[in-house]
């Protein structure tokens, strides 16, 4: 059983003031990960990309430059920083107040259903009936395919 180890106040509060103590780093000594670099650097790749290089003609071009990096990384690099760019909100969303008036051909709230809801009835309706698919059930199966169970009897 590992050791648990615990240190004193006096200890924390010395290395708290060594933290604040110490000099600044230059710029050119920070380190940065592949992504949060590729992220930075998207423009540029887009552009190469556009200029008619490959992946791996860039995956080159950054070796020669001392970034030693496989064709892979790159690729998940670049689809991340493409997908945590998408998710970051754009700009303030901006209300206006307007007053809403009732269409015609707006749903009911009494008529609107979940989406998990709609399935599971047509995947019961299907089969005539046989299997009942709800949420949370240990049953897996598809419009094209017959049901999984689980085997919990030889646990």
């Amino acid at each position: 059983m590992p050791l648990v180890k615990s240190f004193t106040q006096a200890q924390w509060d010395a290395a708290a003031r060594r933290l604040d103590a110490l000099p600044e780093k230059p710029a050119h000594e920070h380190r940065v990960n592949v992504c949060d670099a590729v992220k930075s650097m998207q423009p540029q790749i887009s552009g190469a990309k556009r200029k008619g290089y490959t992946l791996e003609e860039i995956v080159q071009q950054l070796a020669q430059e001392g970034v030693d990096i496989s064709t892979s990384t790159l690729r998940y690099a670049i689809q991340r920083a493409t997908k945590e760019s998408k998710s970051e909100p754009v700009g303030k969303k901006i209300t206006t107040t307007t007053p809403t008036v009732a269409s015609p051909r707006a749903k009911k709230p009494n008529q609107t259903r979940s989406w998990s809801a709609d399935s599971a009835e047509r995947e019961s309706r299907q089969d005539g009936g046989k299997t009942v698919t709800t949420p949370g059930s240990m049953v897996i199966r598809d419009a094209f395919s017959f049901e999984i169970t689980p085997d919990i009897e030889n646990l």
